[in-house]
């Protein structure tokens, strides 16, 4: 059984993101001077990024995301935001909404879908940061050194997010 105001599918293009963390700066972060293990870290980078976005639940870069929601009740949060222009939002029959007689929103970084209240919305919008906040590549950075330290272990305690990774995200994180 599926419940009202969730999120029911998720799909992102991310056909040309710019990771917000360089090679130079988890290298420098994590005081590696080879470049032996640059393949393993280009992993990692791109890895810790979308760690700390699912764990937020916010967008860290720029890219198309396409959402299928149940807005039964109204006022659904877009996931990943902060949410740029929408493309488009299409009903259940397919019908492309209008905003304001089709659709109307609330919020403004992190926009909700306050109407049309019905189930099965396909809603495609921009998401992320066009230059991510300090706090949050500085969380980037902690989760690479916590994977780069950690590649050789079996299995992690209680979470895969490193506990200053989780210190620092917590205050910010918008789960739904």
């Amino acid at each position: 059984m599926v419940s009202y105001n969730c999120v029911l599918d998720i799909e992102f293009n991310e056909d040309s993101i710019t990771e917000p963390v360089t090679l130079e700066e988890a290298k420098n972060f994590c005081k590696i001077d080879i470049d032996t293990d640059d393949d393993l870290l280009d992993l990692m980078i791109t890895s810790a990024r979308e760690m700390c976005e699912d764990y937020t639940n916010i967008g860290f870069v720029q890219h198309e995301v396409v959402a299928v929601i149940n807005n039964g009740n109204g006022g659904v949060l877009l996931p990943y935001g902060p949410t740029g222009e929408i493309t488009e939002i299409t009903d259940s029959n397919d019908t492309v909404l209008d905003e304001g007689t089709g659709y109307t929103l609330s919020g403004n970084l992190f926009k909700s879908i306050l109407t049309p209240k019905a189930d099965n919305l396909t809603v495609t919008y921009a998401t992320g940061y066009e230059v991510l906040p300090m706090r949050l590549k500085l969380a980037v950075l902690n989760q690479i050194y916590f994977l780069y330290d950690n590649r050789s272990q079996t299995a992690v305690k209680d979470s895969s997010i490193s506990p200053i990774t989780a210190m620092i995200l917590k205050p910010v994180s918008r789960v739904i």
